[in-house]
């Protein structure tokens, strides 16, 4: 003779598989924030590094004899990159302006203005100090920390 199942068998049963739904939904939720917040950390330690990275980058790119200058760009401090290309003389401007680190790539002597230059990150300042050779560039992030970058450029320029 065969026992017929309980309510009292189905109902824990029942119970067990709800507990464990709920400790698995409780799992995810918690590893999805810790996830979220370790995103977030990681990008906001990128965008306050891209900045200074971007600038130095470009200059060792252009690191040679006379293709490196610094002045005024829209009444900002800004990095003159120049260029041959085609037998076409070219500079590219790195500057911040209204916020933003920009860079702008043209003919040499193009005219143009700040506005007309390509965002890259947010940026509050832009200090360049040269002194012979060597190149010291403060920049402020978007959140306001201030790093320093100095560069040695090549040929006592």
């Amino acid at each position: 003779m065969r026992k017929r199942p309980t309510g009292a068998g189905t109902i824990a049963t029942l119970a067990l598989a709800c507990i464990f739904g709920a400790t698995m939904l409780l799992s995810l939720a918690t590893g999805a924030g810790i996830f979220r917040r370790v995103a977030e950390r990681v990008e906001r330690g990128a965008a306050e590094r891209v900045g200074l990275t971007y600038i130095t980058a470009k200059i060792q790119s252009h690191n040679g004899a006379g293709a490196i200058r610094t002045g005024d760009f829209g009444g900002e401090d800004a990095v003159w990159l120049s260029e041959e290309i085609g037998g076409e003389a070219y500079e590219t401007i790195l500057y911040v302006h209204d916020g933003w680190l920009m860079e702008l790539f043209c003919e040499k002597d193009a005219g143009l203005s700040p506005e007309d230059g390509l965002t890259i990150t947010e940026a509050q300042d832009f200090r360049v100090d040269r002194d012979g050779a060597l190149l010291r560039l403060d920049y402020t992030d978007g959140t306001g920390r201030t790093e320093t970058a100095r560069i040695s450029l090549r040929g006592g320029e």
